[in-house]
């Protein structure tokens, strides 16, 4: 790899140092280009609400980014990927997903209906709703 060979070839710390952080910018910069723009009018920082005992969160960036956390119990998950909006359905596409424990709620795809005011539910496998609000 051309960075790889640039570092060994590279003998002042310093210079390698700021190789370093420029690679690292590239590498954020290439990853957040995987994602397409999303719709912009629903761009922000999300709180579920009207589901007991869970605690969940969910940012959504213009540029097609998201994060998203989720506490249930003793179970919490992580998960970051792309967002993308077609009529009243925001997708979620999972890159990295994390939990502490073996998680049912694991997913690789969320869909959400966006409902007036900017509100996204998700419905839950055993029926359960949830709304994610501002």
């Amino acid at each position: 790899m051309y960075l790889e060979k640039e570092m060994i070839r590279l003998r002042q710390p310093v210079t390698r140092t700021l190789l370093l952080v420029l690679t690292a910018c590239w590498i954020s910069d290439a990853s957040a280009s995987e994602c397409q723009r999303a719709d912009a009018s629903l761009a922000g920082h999300y709180y579920m609400r009207g589901v007991m005992e869970v605690g969940s969160e969910l940012q959504l960036q213009a540029n097609g980014e998201f994060e998203y956390m989720l506490g249930y119990g003793a179970l919490d998950e992580y998960a970051t990927g792309c967002w993308s909006r077609e009529g009243q359905t925001v997708t979620l596409v999972v890159s990295k997903f994390e939990a502490n424990a073996e998680d049912p709620m694991k997913f690789e795809r969320l869909e959400l209906e966006a409902k007036p005011g900017g509100k996204l539910v998700r419905r839950f496998d055993d029926g359960r709703t949830g709304t994610y609000s501002r």
